[in-house]
């Protein structure tokens, strides 16, 4: 419990760090999977489009990860606000 109430703090405080980490471990699942489609025998080109249906769209994977972190329903009033001040 306390180990993720540590999480959700750091996705809070650390979210560059965050984004980064997700992107750097969606490539690599990404490229595992087109390893595997090309030692079944696709071309790298095929093995990558089967790879990308599978995943389905990058944002909307990243979207759900972020959701599972728990921290949105703090994140969206910030951004919020944030993009109002902006544009005043």
């Amino acid at each position: 419990m306390l180990s993720d109430l540590l999480y959700r703090l750091r996705a809070l405080f650390r979210r560059k760090g965050l984004e980064a980490e997700l992107d750097e471990e969606l490539h690599t699942h990404f490229e595992h999977q087109v390893e595997k489609y090309v030692r079944s025998g696709l071309t790298r080109e095929e093995a990558a489009r089967r790879a990308r249906l599978e995943f389905g769209g990058l944002d909307q994977v990243k979207e759900e990860c972020r959701e599972a972190r728990g921290v949105n329903f703090i994140e969206t009033p910030f951004r919020t606000c944030a993009t109002a001040c902006g544009c005043l």
